[in-house]
C-alpha cells in the first residue's frame, strides 16, 4: 500500500491526501485547488507557490526553476514551482504568485500539420491547422505541446512565430537540439501528422496604447515570438521606428533573411540588423560579433528613454541586454523579455 502525506491549501482552506511521488500539479487538481497552471514545464513561472511547511521533502531546486522564479522577482528560498515537484512527505502550501487559474481559450486540442518548411538544417517551421474551434493569441504568446513519450506525455512550450490576424491556424519556429526529445519529435512532424496542444498562455506581449520606437532582440530561434509582434506591428497604421537586432552564430545558423529584407521594402521605418557571432572568415559581409554590440554601438541614451524594448534568446543575452539598455537610460518597465533556456 502506498505511502499517504497530508497536503494543506492554506489559501483555499481545504486538505488532501496523496501518494508518496504523486506529481504535485495531479494533486492540485484532484483537490480542487485554486493554484493556477500554465506551461506545466517550468518556464513560465504560473504555479510558483508560497512553502509554509515541509519544502525539504521536495528536495533541492534545478537551475531552472531558481531562474524561472527570479525572473519573476520571487525568492526561490521562499516559493516553489508546483509543476516540478512531487510529493515526498506533508506539505503546507500558502498564497499562489497569482491567484487567479489560468484558462486557456482553446483548451487540450488536436492540431494538424498543414505546411512543413525547413529554414537551416536543424531549423525548421511548422504551420498547424487547428482541427475545431479558434485560436485567438496575442503576439509573443506561445502553445504547449503534449509531445507523447514512452511511458508519459512530456509537455513542451513553443512560441507562435505568425501573424494573430489567422485564427484557423498558426507557426512555430522548431531547432531540433542533439538530444533533444521534443524538439526533435515535432521537428520530425509533416503535413497530415496530428498532435496536442494548449494555450494559448504568456506574458511577453506588446504594450498597450505605446507610441514609442521600438527596439527588438533576439537570437536564434527567439526570433519567433519577435516575428510574430513585427508582423502584427507592421500591418498598423503609423510610422514609428521599429529596429531588429537578430543575432546568430554563422551563416549557416542564417534564416528569415528574406522575409525581413522583404518587411524592410515595404515598411521603410523598419530596420533589421542581423549579426553573426562566429561567421566564416570570408563568405559573410555583414557584420560580426553579438546582439549587445550592437546595444552599445547603435542605441544611443536619447533613443533608449523613448523606446520599449523587447528580448528574446537565452538568458545571458537577455541579462546583458537589460543592464546595457538600463545603463543607457531605458527605465526597466519598458524592457520586456521571454527567455529562451
Amino acid at each position: 500500500m502506498s505511502t499517504m502525506h497530508r497536503i494543506t491549501f492554506q489559501q483555499d482552506k481545504i486538505t488532501y491526501d496523496a501518494e508518496e511521488g504523486q506529481w504535485l500539479y495531479d494533486v492540485c487538481e484532484a483537490a480542487g485547488a485554486s493554484i493556477p497552471f500554465a506551461c506545466k514545464a517550468g518556464a513560465c513561472g504560473t504555479c510558483a507557490t508560497q512553502m509554509v511547511q515541509g519544502k525539504e521533502s521536495l528536495g533541492p531546486q534545478r537551475a531552472r526553476e531558481i531562474r524561472t522564479l527570479e525572473s519573476k522577482g520571487l525568492d526561490p528560498s521562499q516559493y516553489r514551482l508546483l509543476c516540478l515537484a512531487d510529493v515526498h512527505g506533508p506539505l503546507t502550501l500558502g498564497a499562489s504568485a497569482q491567484p487567479q487559474r489560468a484558462t486557456a481559450p482553446l483548451g487540450v486540442c488536436t492540431v494538424r500539420v498543414k505546411e512543413y518548411r525547413p529554414l537551416t538544417l536543424t531549423v525548421c517551421e511548422q504551420r498547424f491547422a487547428v482541427e475545431s474551434g479558434e485560436i485567438i493569441f496575442s503576439p509573443g504568446q506561445y502553445m504547449i505541446f503534449h509531445v507523447p513519450g514512452i511511458d508519459r506525455v512530456i509537455r513542451r512550450s513553443y512560441s507562435i512565430s505568425s501573424h494573430s490576424s489567422d485564427r484557423t491556424q498558426f507557426e512555430i519556429c522548431v531547432r531540433a537540439v542533439s538530444g533533444g526529445f521534443c524538439s526533435n519529435f515535432i521537428h520530425r512532424l509533416r503535413p497530415g501528422d496530428c498532435i496536442q496542444v494548449e494555450g494559448p498562455y504568456g506574458d511577453f506581449r506588446l504594450a498597450d496604447g505605446s507610441q514609442r520606437d521600438i527596439l527588438m532582440i533576439a537570437t536564434g530561434t527567439g526570433i519567433s515570438p519577435i516575428k510574430s509582434m513585427l508582423l502584427s506591428l507592421l500591418g498598423q497604421t503609423g510610422t514609428r521606428r521599429i529596429r531588429l537586432f537578430f543575432g546568430l552564430r554563422n551563416v549557416s545558423d542564417l534564416f528569415y533573411p528574406k522575409i525581413l529584407s522583404d518587411l524592410r521594402e515595404t515598411y521603410p521605418w523598419f530596420e533589421p540588423t542581423i549579426i553573426l557571432s562566429q561567421p566564416d572568415p570570408i563568405g559573410w559581409p555583414g557584420l560580426r560579433g553579438r546582439v549587445t554590440d550592437l546595444i552599445r554601438e547603435q542605441v544611443s541614451a536619447d533613443e533608449a528613454s523613448n523606446t520599449d524594448a523587447y528580448l528574446c534568446g537565452g538568458r545571458p543575452m537577455i541579462e546583458e541586454a537589460k543592464r546595457l539598455l538600463i545603463h543607457k537610460g531605458m527605465k526597466v518597465d519598458r524592457i520586456r523579455h521571454e527567455n529562451f533556456f
